[in-house]
């Protein structure tokens, strides 16, 4: 063929390309937003953005009053924005990625050999700091931001900086902290004018008060598998980590800046930053804290789906969660926040699916997980009654007999060995539960208000367990100790009938 030839066969094959593969991708976002809100109905109140490179948006909600401009708690989707807010100091010269974090705070340290953590290291999560040490005090919202970092003066790292990745919050509120001290602003003030409001984000805010105002979502529990509206307080000292509360048309702003680099013409960061942001820093290896991804690096988890590469986050508070994510080949984004976390759930799987279906994945069927998991909860819940009154029943039969093993057994084996027993059956119970699973997820003692936030139905059973073991030992030994206490009945005697009288004493007739 001449080459005018083959320049007019190739411009056919692109105008036909154009012609039927934009309708098909079209057409899979469609389909996906529409298994997205299958998945999403009957759940909590939530909302949603897809985002195309393109300037295509659509959002959505689902529940009564919620909108796409309806406020939600973002949890450590926060990370990106502080990582956002340091990236801009570093480009102005003001913050360097390889200092020591004690050039901007001085006083900064940790326990142990107190090696120096850089910029970049906080960056990373690689700065040696556990996820213990973020998590001890996320149930403390009177706590400042500075008595947070400055808290970890008596926390042991438990690697060098910059050699292994552990997920720590305080990684992230020790750079919240930083932005403060070198911007010489409040850390919401700093954001508001450098991040928020060049992306057009006006429904984001930095604090609850001002949420409420207008319209935030109010978190709930689920107990027994009925949705429990709770208030959530605020936190101040953990927005740099955890409290910043944003819309998911909001969301879409800063989506399409990530993808992009921009957004109706604002550029907060360079494209180099960006690039650097999404780049594959470090290998998470088995800590799994953020789903589907490998690498971390400036806020940011990387990975692969479908063979191609995603870049994405998520956030979890006790009664939220939120995820935001792009497929870069695909020019494609998602974000979906909801107003639920359940502990027992996979929480994400609306996001993880929809992102999925946008990478080329079939739609997976969608199950009954919540329905099934409460199922079971009641179930054993139920079986756990059973055996109190069971257990109940026998104890009334016993008791028929406690004068009899009383008397045959003694006060001490009826009585106090039962209650003691029951006492340190009670106390073992709490132990495990409040002190052995709080150490290995909590890294501490796990206070009774935090476990019935984040397991509401666990606790109740643990506490129902407890008072029951209690009360049981405790009326056990009452009844003995008054059975015992009774003075026991005298014998009535016989009345006494008089001697017969011989025939021969009977009296005269006068």
């Amino acid at each position: 063929m001449t080459r005018r030839i083959r320049w007019a066969a190739a411009a056919i094959a692109a105008v036909t390309l154009a012609v039927f593969a934009a309708p098909a991708s079209a057409q899979t976002q469609d389909t996906a937003v529409a298994h997205l809100r299958e998945e999403l109905a009957g759940g909590p109140p939530s909302s949603y953005a897809l985002v195309s490179a393109d300037g295509t948006v659509t959002t959505g909600a689902v529940g009564s009053d919620v909108t796409p401009q309806s406020p939600f708690l973002l949890g450590s989707l926060s990370k990106s924005f502080t990582a956002t807010a340091v990236m801009q100091l570093v480009e102005a010269g003001k913050v360097g990625l390889d200092t020591p974090i004690t050039a901007y705070l001085p006083w900064f340290r940790t326990a142990g050999e107190n090696n120096p953590i850089t910029v970049r290291q906080l960056l990373n999560q690689t700065s040696g700091l556990p996820t213990e040490a973020g998590t001890v005090d996320l149930y403390e919202p009177e706590t400042t931001l500075e008595q947070r970092v400055r808290a970890l003066a008596d926390v042991v790292p438990v690697s060098r900086p910059g050699a292994t990745f552990h997920y720590c919050n305080k990684n992230y509120a020790t750079l919240g902290l930083m932005v403060e001290q070198v911007s010489g602003q409040s850390y919401a003030d700093y954001l508001k004018a450098h991040v928020l409001a060049p992306l057009g984000m006006h429904r984001t805010f930095t604090n609850l008060a001002d949420a409420r105002r207008e319209g935030l979502i109010e978190g709930s529990s689920v107990l027994f598998g009925l949705n429990v509206p709770m208030e959530t307080p605020d936190f101040p000292g953990a927005r740099p980590d955890g409290y910043l509360v944003s819309t998911a048309e909001d969301l879409s702003h800063y989506l399409t800046f990530q993808m992009t680099g921009a957004y109706r013409g604002a550029r907060p960061l360079s494209a180099e930053s960006l690039r650097l942001m999404h780049s594959a820093a470090v290998p998470t290896g088995e800590d799994h804290a953020i789903d589907g991804i490998d690498h971390y690096g400036f806020g940011w988890g990387t990975g692969t789906l479908n063979g191609q590469p995603v870049v994405q986050h998520d956030g979890d508070l006790t009664r939220y969660h939120a995820n935001l994510g792009y497929l870069p080949d695909r020019h494609v984004g998602l974000v979906v926040l909801t107003s639920r976390n359940p502990v027992l759930l996979d929480n994400g799987a609306p996001f993880h699916h929809t992102l999925a279906m946008l990478a080329g994945v079939p739609a997976p069927e969608i199950g009954n997980g919540f329905l099934l998991t409460y199922g079971i909860i009641d179930g054993v819940a139920l079986l756990v009654l059973i055996a109190m009154v069971l257990a109940t029943r026998r104890q009334l039969r016993r008791a028929r007999k406690l004068p009899e093993l009383l008397r045959d057994k003694g006060f001490r084996r009826v009585a106090v060995r039962p209650l003691i027993g029951h006492l340190v059956a009670a106390a073992a119970l709490y132990a495990a539960v409040f002190v052995g699973v709080g150490m290995l997820s909590y890294g501490g003692w796990l206070p009774v208000d935090v476990a019935f936030q984040t397991l509401p139905d666990f606790t109740v059973l643990v506490l129902a367990g407890m008072a029951f073991l209690a009360v049981r030992g405790v009326v056990w030994f009452a009844l003995a100790s008054s059975r015992t206490r009774r003075p026991a009945a005298r014998p009535s005697r016989p009345a006494q009938t008089p001697p017969a009288r011989a025939v021969g004493d009977a009296h005269p007739v006068r």
